[in-house]
């Protein structure tokens, strides 16, 4: 049941991440966010404005974990791992391996990470209308694996 909710949780976090990116971050946040799309980061290991979206998940996932373990809550526990899990996701697949932040990574030659890097790629310069509505970072567009 442990392993279940972390992984419900990490799946879930997926949905989060697109509807938070799409609604918060295109949205209401955009004078946060914009600085992400304007700047070309490759390589460099600078702070953004867009970076302080990290609290929306670390803290929820800090308090459950915490929570979980001050409590011996078991359940409480497994879903802040699983947000924290996908934070990590997050990290190494859009600030280490897109954008290059660490220099590691740079030619990645498994294929769902080169479609994850051509759908994110998209979305930061899109060709056309479709490409910007690309808010995902696991789920995206089936045509970026072409």
């Amino acid at each position: 049941m442990i392993i279940l909710l972390i992984l419900l949780s990490f799946f879930f976090m997926e949905f989060v991440a697109w509807s938070n990116h799409k609604y918060v971050m295109h949205g209401f946040l955009w004078s946060l966010h914009k600085d992400h799309h304007m700047t070309d980061i490759a390589g460099k290991a600078v702070l953004q404005k867009n970076d302080f979206f990290f609290l929306i998940y670390a803290i929820p996932a800090i308090i459950l974990i915490i929570t979980g373990l001050s409590y011996n809550n078991s359940y409480l526990l497994a879903i802040g791992g699983g947000i924290t899990l996908y934070g990590f996701t997050y990290f190494i697949i859009h600030d280490v391996v897109f954008h290059q932040r660490l220099q590691i990574f740079k030619n990645p030659a498994n294929r769902y990470i080169k479609a994850i890097i051509r759908a994110h790629g998209a979305h930061h310069k899109p060709k056309n209308s479709s490409d910007f509505k690309n808010f995902g970072l696991l789920i995206f567009p089936r045509r970026f694996f072409n």
